[in-house]
């Protein structure tokens, strides 16, 4: 209890010391992220279902908690700086077998990587806290994009 009474407080303290405009910019960034992030999720439990592997199932659904937990950290980043958590709504992509599942995974943690990475500088500038956990969650996907890499390369292209 402790703790989560001391960190609400460096928080307010943080939201308090951040310029308006500032932070209305981070938290467009983090409601970016946080629609990725949950865009995400729902496609990786989607078409870990679809798996015709079940050890890709298994990891494709670790993955995709991954992205749960990591839309969890800038749920709990916008709230205490005072922003509203954007309603997602996202019909995943599907692939017509696993295969071509896997590929459309890898080309949506692409895309996350290279956005994170682009909105990276602005965030260090605004807010170092907020650039660490997302540093973090970077580091996260690219270990995403190198399993799924990895189970891409080992799959059949041809399964069911």
């Amino acid at each position: 209890m402790f703790f989560w009474s001391e960190l609400k407080k460096s928080w307010q303290r943080l939201l308090k010391s951040l310029p308006h405009d500032g932070r209305q910019k981070l938290l467009e960034i983090l409601r970016r992220e946080y629609t990725e992030e949950m865009e995400s999720t729902l496609q990786f439990f989607r078409h870990a279902d679809c798996m015709h592997y079940p050890q890709f199932r298994e990891r494709l659904l670790r993955i995709a908690k991954d992205e749960q937990k990591h839309a969890q950290w800038l749920e709990e980043r916008i709230i205490a700086l005072g922003g509203e958590i954007p309603h997602v709504s996202f019909t995943p992509e599907e692939g017509f077998n696993s295969w071509e599942c896997l590929r459309l995974d890898l080309e949506e943690e692409r895309h996350c990587r290279a956005d994170l990475i682009d909105r990276l500088p602005l965030v260090e500038k605004i807010d170092p806290e907020t650039a660490k956990i997302l540093t973090r969650i970077l580091k996260e996907e690219e270990n995403h994009r190198e399993q799924i890499t990895d189970m891409l390369m080992r799959s059949d292209p041809e399964a069911v």
